[in-house]
């Protein structure tokens, strides 16, 4: 009872700290909580260990076994969709601090093998396969852990869209800066050290995540029925589709994401290189300036959505979507490449509106016990549409062209969100968390 007092009490110091630090600040007033600043900070750091990586992984892969060396990228992927909904229930069970600092600790050590073998000559690509599985597994028991922490982290619910806001720039501003750096580093480092690289910026993720002390609840409460083993791995599951199918609001959000998801494989990943190649100077510097475009317009956008006062999630979410699918046809008809940047802009400003709302919304809706299954569906999800996606490309790209496969697909995403917006216009600000078995509702 004193450790459950002493713990209400720090909880409600923090928020009322948050409260006037945040105030009329928005993503600004979240960087000056100490806590909060040095988690952005180390996994700021993280997301460009992550990318260097994914490039290292790729180019070792491809320099082995040529156009094969995809299927490595493809084992991480595979992993991940797999893993999601595994590690989503773990990360509710478990100490969410002593969770992520252990995957740190694993994935450092396992991508920290890859420069030692190849110092050694005895690098493969069953090796780099074996590693991306590895740290893609993990990442899936790290970012549920993440997404269910913030709310404690947070304190107050301004503070917590902020930071979701922070958390979720990182990974973008990553995307859009370091393929430069990846450049600059080649030309000093052997690429395998892109992998030693990774492997301390998971270190430094770990000593911030360590640094961040206990005095927080990490770990939720956890019910007395709750069973072990494969039978409570599968409950886990089952309860985070339930979860999902009793909201309707989540149950539409959740299918749109991962149209979405297919949508960008599909416009980005695929279609604007094949635009590129094909009619925009056939160089790779004009994909990597629609790449540019994309992440840019995304930092932007998390930024300004992390700092508005939201009084309708639930509509923005959907315009959101709206306004990603409509970048997409944008881009999808661009006749020139001005247009096409343009395109890829507006799409981008698009992600966070709706990626933000429905992370808060989650947050905020379910019981702490809860938000790891219900966010690890909704990256299975998204990890699925976006290998559907690019499965999808090569045959609508080979039926009916690449723009109007794009086209197709944007159109698919637009629907999907103005579906959205019509059945959900009256709906809550909130999302009630799903009810229980007895009839009670979950409470924050």
């Amino acid at each position: 009872m004193i450790e459950l007092w002493e713990r209400g009490t720090t909880l409600a110091r923090v928020r009322n700290r948050n409260q006037r630090m945040t105030t009329g600040a928005g993503v600004l007033g979240a960087l000056k909580i100490a806590r909060i600043r040095r988690l952005w900070a180390s996994q700021v750091f993280s997301a460009m260990g992550d990318q260097l990586y994914l490039i290292a992984v790729a180019w070792l892969a491809v320099e082995a076994v040529g156009s094969r060396g995809g299927l490595v990228v493809a084992a991480g992927s595979a992993s991940a969709v797999v893993f999601g909904l595994i590690g989503g229930v773990y990360a509710d069970r478990w100490d969410g601090r002593k969770t992520m600092v252990a995957s740190d600790v694993l994935r450092a050590l396992a991508v920290a093998t890859v420069p030692v073998a190849a110092g050694l000559g005895w690098i493969s690509v069953w090796h780099l396969g074996a590693v991306g599985v590895v740290v893609a597994g993990l990442d899936s028991l790290f970012d549920p852990a993440l997404q269910a922490s913030l709310p404690v982290l947070a304190g107050d619910p301004r503070t917590l869209r902020a930071a979701n806001g922070l958390m979720d720039a990182t990974r973008r501003l990553a995307r859009t800066v370091s393929p430069a750096l990846a450049g600059a580093l080649a030309a000093a480092l052997p690429v395998a050290h892109f992998f030693t690289l990774d492997a301390l910026s998971f270190a430094v993720s770990g000593a911030a995540i360590l640094s961040l002390g206990s005095r927080f609840r990490w770990e939720p409460a956890r019910g007395d029925g709750t069973a072990d083993g494969a039978e409570g791995l599968l409950a886990g599951i089952r309860e985070a589709f339930l979860s999902v199918r009793q909201s309707k609001v989540l149950l539409w959000s959740f299918a749109v994401t991962g149209l979405a998801s297919a949508a960008f494989s599909a416009v980005i990943v695929v279609g604007a290189a094949l635009l590129a190649s094909r009619e925009f100077g056939g160089n790779v510097g004009a994909y990597g300036l629609i790449v540019g475009a994309y992440g840019m317009g995304n930092v932007l956008s998390n930024l300004a959505v992390g700092g508005l006062p939201i009084r309708r999630p639930v509509m923005l979410l959907f315009c959101g979507k709206a306004v990603l699918g409509a970048g997409f046809l944008l881009l999808s008809s661009a006749p020139t490449l001005w247009v096409a940047l343009a395109g890829a802009a507006v799409a981008a400003v698009g992600g966070p509106m709706g990626d933000l709302m429905l992370l808060t919304m989650i947050q905020t809706g379910q019981p702490p016990g809860r938000i790891g299954k219900v966010y690890g569906l909704l990256a299975t999800i998204s990890g699925a549409g976006s290998a559907l996606g690019l499965v999808l490309a090569g045959f609508l790209f080979a039926a009916l062209g690449p723009r109007a496969g794009m086209v197709c697909l944007s159109l698919v995403v637009v629907a999907g969100a103005a579906a959205g917006l019509f059945r959900f216009r009256g709906a809550e600000s909130r999302v009630k968390p799903p009810r229980t078995k007895e009839g009670a509702t979950h409470g924050r």
